[in-house]
């Protein structure tokens, strides 16, 4: 085999192949986001998996267009392998709202394609659920969009104390800003949204030079983002970076350094040093909810138009606890979405595991985007979540389970001359139970050694001596018992087994 072929049968790095065990992994959560959907009562939506270059150029910003897949068509069309879904929901809506009665709560599990660098948690190609509620500008439906997440991730498997859904609102960020009196409020957003990254960054650097190996640095790097983001009390991961001596006195001084990398930063953008001041103190308010309101408005003068903003996270926080989900959530004035199309609350869910250091999943309004495409004045609010980073989760915890074949029954004939019974016999059970039935004049040995090496539970053995008394044998292949019964008594029967 040439080296060409060898890469080619490797595919292609950050794209997975789902052998049956791994994508029944995928499905279940799959499955959770369905149900519940249904159960919230979402409808089921699609759109393209190809998209015009200028719709996501236009809507999601320059950062978003660096990581897609573009492509040109016949007529030389640019397009893009659609990088993610709000995009195509407001062009599906702004085209034919009209038909639905408001608010519209769709969702869908398109795959999604972003040429980003592989690493745990991230790869170029995932299934992302989609849930969005159009046409009502309320707070209570981000409640509702935040406590559908939250579900989500609790049927699939994390307790509560294991994740964490951060919330800020976009309006408050870009108020607070206006009323510093700066100008380029996105890329000071963008900043702030990605503050964790400057103290990568640097570590990363710092390590390098002190004569770390890359790979190493990347991987230590990463982990002090992941504990400063997750674990500021220095219990689990941070304790573990303590207790290294190259790490440890970083680890000491980590918000410290956290505060210098940023402000500079924030500084680099053209920022003086009080709007630099202020914006820090600002980002760095986390709390409960109803705390957090308390403390910017003891904390921080916000200015009068950001208190509209402020009320709008108070009364978000009734409605989170009226859901029940309070204990769920905290507010964190460093949020604040880097995508350019958000205008209200924005939320993310991350991780408290320390699994992974990217979010499960992240949303927030986008009242204004529909607009843009002629459609009207049409709120709304909506979430994403990839599965890559809450399977990687559940992997690591050990909560998929162990993967079953779909088949609860196998009908095995013992000679060629009972295949067509054999093949009544499977038809009729398939109306109730997944059965294997295999047709290839196998002996009774190698269809036991098959059955068992798919782990079914339950035989049907088809015999000419049983067929003639109108009889058939059923074996349960967990304990070897052997059961020899009328046909007429067989789904009887078959259903009694499964429901010990």
């Amino acid at each position: 085999m040439d080296s060409e072929l060898k890469e080619i049968l490797k595919g292609i790095k950050g794209f997975r192949d789902f052998y049956p065990e791994d994508y029944a992994e995928i499905k279940k959560i799959l499955d959770i986001m369905h149900e519940v959907s249904r159960q919230f009562g979402y409808e089921e939506y699609e759109g393209p998996s190809v998209e015009f270059a200028k719709l996501i150029e236009h809507k999601s910003g320059q950062a978003l267009i660096d990581e897609t897949y573009r492509l040109f068509d016949r007529e030389n069309r640019k397009l893009v392998l659609r990088p993610e879904q709000t995009p195509t929901l407001a062009r599906l809506v702004a085209n034919q709202h009209q038909r639905y009665p408001k608010p519209m709560r769709w969702y869908c599990i398109p795959r999604i394609f972003r040429d980003e660098t592989p690493q745990r948690g991230r790869v170029k190609e995932h299934f992302q659920y989609n849930a969005d509620i159009i046409g009502i500008d309320h707070v209570a439906a981000d409640a509702e969009i935040i406590t559908l997440t939250t579900q989500i991730i609790k049927i699939a498997g994390l307790k509560d104390d294991e994740f964490i859904c951060k919330i800020n609102s976009r309006e408050l960020v870009q108020s607070f800003i206006d009323h510093l009196g700066i100008k380029n409020y996105l890329e000071v957003i963008r900043v702030i949204d990605s503050r964790e990254k400057y103290l990568q960054e640097y570590i990363r650097k710092e390590l390098i030079s002190k004569g770390v190996k890359k790979e190493k640095a990347d991987d230590l790097s990463l982990l002090f983002r992941t504990v400063w983001i997750q674990d500021s009390n220095l219990t689990g991961l941070g304790k573990k970076l303590l207790e290294d001596s190259l790490t440890e006195p970083y680890v000491k001084r980590i918000n410290e350094i956290a505060e210098s990398v940023i402000k500079e930063a924030l500084g680099n953008t053209g920022l003086d040093t009080y709007q630099t001041d202020q914006l820090y103190s600002f980002a760095s308010i986390k709390a409960t909810p109803f705390e957090f309101v308390e403390r910017m408005k003891k904390e921080i003068d916000l200015g009068d138009k950001a208190h509209d903003a402020l009320n709008k996270m108070l009364e978000l926080a009734n409605y989170l606890e009226i859901n029940g989900i309070l204990q769920n959530c905290i507010y964190d004035a460093s949020i604040a979405r880097g995508l350019e199309y958000y205008t209200g609350i924005v939320y993310e869910f991350f991780d408290r595991t320390g699994s992974v250091v990217r979010t499960i999943a992240g949303g927030g309004r986008y009242d204004q985007l529909v607009e843009s495409f002629g459609g009207g004045l049409i709120p709304a609010t909506g979430i994403g979540m990839g599965e890559t980073v809450l399977l990687s989760i559940l992997q690591q915890k050990g909560r998929l389970g162990k993967y079953k074949h779909p088949a609860k029954i196998y009908v095995a004939p013992i000679s060629k001359d009972v295949i067509k019974e054999s093949a009544e016999i499977a038809n009729l059970l398939r109306e109730k139970y997944e059965t294997i039935f295999n047709p290839f004049d196998w002996n009774l040995k190698k269809q036991l050694q098959d059955a068992g090496a798919r782990d079914i539970p339950l035989m049907v053995v088809v015999g000419k001596r049983d067929l003639a008394e109108n009889k058939v044998t059923i074996q349960d292949l967990r304990t070897g018992e052997k059961k020899v019964i009328n046909l007429s008594k067989l789904l009887d029967e078959i259903n009694k087994q499964f429901k010990e």
